[in-house]
């Protein structure tokens, strides 16, 4: 008989097992543990050329739109409607625009609860890039109650034109870079444009009905406004105007998710090739089913920002510096400090300054401008990665489903 205790034999033949450490992490794959890494991913396509210069496109037919209102003077009065949407950005001042007749400060409070309630949730327009702080001020300035027709007319036909050269120049950005964060073979400069052209019915469309909107439900607030010249009807309106509140909740449920939405409509086009309606219906989904995903995606997108605009900064800040610092060996030191005074000089007085100084000083401002198109090019590449997310959220399409053909009988 076998004693019991003894161990069991062991063959020479099998080798001993020797435990394996069981679920070793091999490779994390970000984009699936943390989706949102896709931002980082378009912060990058931002830096291309194209989107780039799409941006710069879009920056200058903008800037040539607004500077035709000027000359016209739509804005009704002594100054236009953007220098007038550049004097809101102090606390003190009015939300939206600084009439003759400064509006009453507690009236103000009250039509703006969040001015005292969250003081500082205006301030954050002070701190966005000077171009998108204009265009959000400009936005507030129709739906401000006590700005004039001329005021109105003067900021809706910039903001008109605003949407119509992104709807061209957006969904061309939103295309390149939703094609290059699928790894496909993404449109150059020409194309993007040519596809931007065939496209911006759509994008500019979607803006345009859902302002219409707007102003149809805004009618019975216009009625009830003519009951209200008189003082029986102004006591009218103030017993009713609970009811006027919560009718208006529709109207800012449209106008929310037109100022959040429009990025989103624009990359609709862009990523879907979709008609008005879709991007309509996909935007506004997508914003009030997921408001916390929105807000998080954008946040992301601001810290991604810093280190973006950063990088565009001092990239520029480089190339300007380092040009004159290589021409002033030939130059000497006297001859260097003259000629950056009149560079200087150029801004202000040109007449004063020699060609050469106001040829530089021009080519120095086209760097500036195309820093400040860098971060348009970023919004809208910020704004296709924020689609993607959403749609994934919402729908659970992966982020690889772009439309790459036409669908038969478009164009």
């Amino acid at each position: 008989m076998s004693d019991p205790a003894s161990p069991a034999p062991v063959s020479a033949e099998s080798p001993p097992q020797i435990s394996q450490p069981m679920n070793t992490v091999q490779a994390i794959q970000w984009s699936e543990a943390l989706p949102w890494w896709i931002l980082f991913r378009a912060a990058g396509v931002a830096f291309s050329p194209t989107v780039i210069l799409l941006a710069a496109l879009g920056c200058l037919a903008t800037w040539a739109g607004w500077s035709l209102a000027d000359s016209l003077r739509l804005a009704g009065a002594e100054r236009t409607a953007v220098a007038a949407v550049r004097a809101i950005g102090s606390p003190d001042g009015p939300v939206a625009l600084q009439l003759a007749s400064d509006s009453l400060p507690a009236a103000d409070r009250l039509l703006v609860p969040s001015r005292e309630v969250l003081p500082g949730l205006l301030g954050l327009i002070d701190r966005l890039p000077a171009s998108a702080a204009d265009v959000l001020r400009l936005v507030s300035v129709p739906f401000q109650p006590s700005a004039t027709i001329g005021q109105m007319f003067g900021a809706i036909a910039r903001l008109g034109w605003f949407a119509l050269v992104w709807a061209i120049f957006g969904t061309a950005i939103t295309r390149h870079v939703a094609l290059k964060l699928i790894g496909e073979d993404a449109p150059g400069l020409v194309d993007a444009i040519f596809y931007g052209t065939r496209k911006w019915g759509s994008a500019f469309n979607a803006v345009a009905f859902v302002l219409l909107g707007i102003v149809a439900l805004a009618v019975p607030g216009a009625v009830l406004g003519l009951l209200m010249r008189t003082d029986i009807g102004l006591a009218l309106a103030g017993a009713i105007w609970p009811v006027v509140l919560i009718g208006a909740i529709v109207l800012a449920i449209l106008a929310v998710g037109l100022l959040a939405g429009w990025p989103l409509m624009v990359a609709a086009v862009g990523v879907e090739r979709g008609d008005s309606f879709q991007a309509i219906s996909t935007a506004f989904s997508y914003l009030y089913q997921r408001p916390l995903h929105y807000a998080f995606y954008g946040l992301i997108a601001l810290l991604v920002a810093l280190p973006s605009l950063a990088a565009a900064g001092v990239f520029a800040d480089a190339t300007g510096t380092l040009a004159m610092w290589a021409a002033s060996f030939g130059m000497g030191h006297d001859r260097t400090a003259a000629v950056m005074e009149g560079v200087a000089a150029a801004g202000n007085t040109a007449a004063s300054a020699p060609w050469g100084a106001r040829a530089i000083g021009f080519w120095m401002r086209g760097l500036q401008w195309l820093l400040s198109s860098f971060g348009w090019g970023y919004f809208w590449a910020i704004a296709t990665a924020g689609y993607l997310l959403l749609r994934q959220d919402v729908d659970g399409t992966e982020f690889d489903e772009v439309v790459l053909e036409e669908p038969a009988g478009n164009a």
